[in-house]
């Protein structure tokens, strides 16, 4: 079977431009002011025993997947590790502060910011269960599109049809190695994909981990 080639722009995590904020390292993956649900997409590493304030406008929506170590967000008690999804929906805007919880350790988050059209705000810390692979797994329940993980051996490839017509697709590889769309993606490499229907994607090596989002 031909692949019809989509529209698409690829960040390469070997281009990244990391900047220093105060104590902790940001890596802005992603970032889209007008079109689209998907705001932003940044990668923070918080030093040993410090912080990191990430300002968010009004009408926003916060998603934190801790890729490495354990994290406090503002006054919660209890920290939030790589088994944990943080989401925050909000009317108005406001800082989270994001606070490294293991002592002499970093801690590295993945950040994704996008348009709350709801008209309430609320937190949630819900359970990640990679416990089954070669599946897609919903990152979380609070967001209101599509929004998928999987842990993938290698070799094993699949196809998502898109629920909605005129969507794209934001996708990262956070581990190992995939062909997303006929296109070579490596760890911490994303992609935005436009005028697409199908999306197809092969894990080329073991335990590879993929992230996407339908916006």
């Amino acid at each position: 079977m031909m692949l019809v080639q989509s529209s698409s722009k690829i960040f390469k995590s070997d281009f990244s431009v990391w900047k220093k904020e105060k104590s902790s390292l940001v890596n802005e993956i992603f970032s889209d002011k007008i079109n689209i649900e998907l705001k932003k997409s940044v990668e923070i590493i918080v030093n040993e025993n410090e912080a990191f304030d990430f300002h968010y406008p009004e009408k926003s929506s916060i998603l934190i997947i801790v890729l490495y170590g354990e994290i406090l967000i503002n006054d919660f008690e209890k920290p939030i590790s790589s088994e944990q999804i943080f989401t925050l929906q909000s009317i108005e805007g406001n800082i989270l502060k994001i606070q490294n919880h293991i002592p002499n350790e970093k801690a590295d988050i993945l950040l994704l910011e996008f348009k709350n059209k709801k008209s309430e705000t609320f937190f949630s810390v819900e359970n990640l269960k990679l416990n089954e692979k070669n599946t897609l797994i919903q990152v979380s329940e609070n967001l209101k599109f599509p929004n998928f993980i999987g842990l993938y051996d290698g070799r094993k490839e699949q196809e998502y049809i898109l629920y909605k017509k005129g969507r794209s697709i934001f996708g990262m590889v956070i581990n190992g190695a995939f062909e997303f769309q006929n296109r070579l993606m490596e760890t911490r490499d994303a992609i935005f994909l436009s005028e697409i229907e199908i999306l197809e994607f092969e894990a080329l090596s073991e335990n590879a981990l993929i992230l996407f989002f339908e916006v």
